[in-house]
């Protein structure tokens, strides 16, 4: 079965954004899926959506999941609150663990830019 095409993509995912508005569900990124398409909705809108480590670790492995899933042909990414979309890595929970030399700083980065590779690899397919 081929993709949607783009015109047919965008479609679902401005669906997915109008439904997104308020969201009341716990929980710092909430992973579903709707139809043919897997959804990754960040959910920190008071933090702007920044990343923690415990986020990275639990997009990623969706991520791939559903990049191998024949019945996924769309991956939406997107964040809660009229703010931002996502502020990047918790700057704060980063520096803080950077001045006590943890290895989670070096960890952070290392997993993140995974994840990025992961979500620029997604969007050749």
């Amino acid at each position: 079965m081929a993709r949607f095409n783009a015109f047919r993509r965008t479609n679902i995912i401005l669906q997915h954004l109008r439904k997104s508005k308020h969201m009341d569900v716990e929980g710092d990124v909430l992973l579903e899926r709707k139809g043919c398409a897997g959804v990754i909705t960040l959910n920190r809108p008071k933090l702007l959506n920044a990343l923690t480590l415990n986020m990275i670790r639990q997009i990623y492995p969706q991520l791939k999941r559903w990049e191998q899933d024949p019945e996924t042909f769309l991956i939406i990414i997107k964040g809660t609150g009229g703010k931002a979309f996502c502020a990047g890595g918790d700057v704060r929970v980063i520096s803080e663990a950077g001045k006590a030399k943890e290895k989670m700083v070096q960890d952070f980065f290392r997993e993140e830019y995974m994840l990025n590779n992961a979500i620029g690899m997604c969007a050749l397919l």
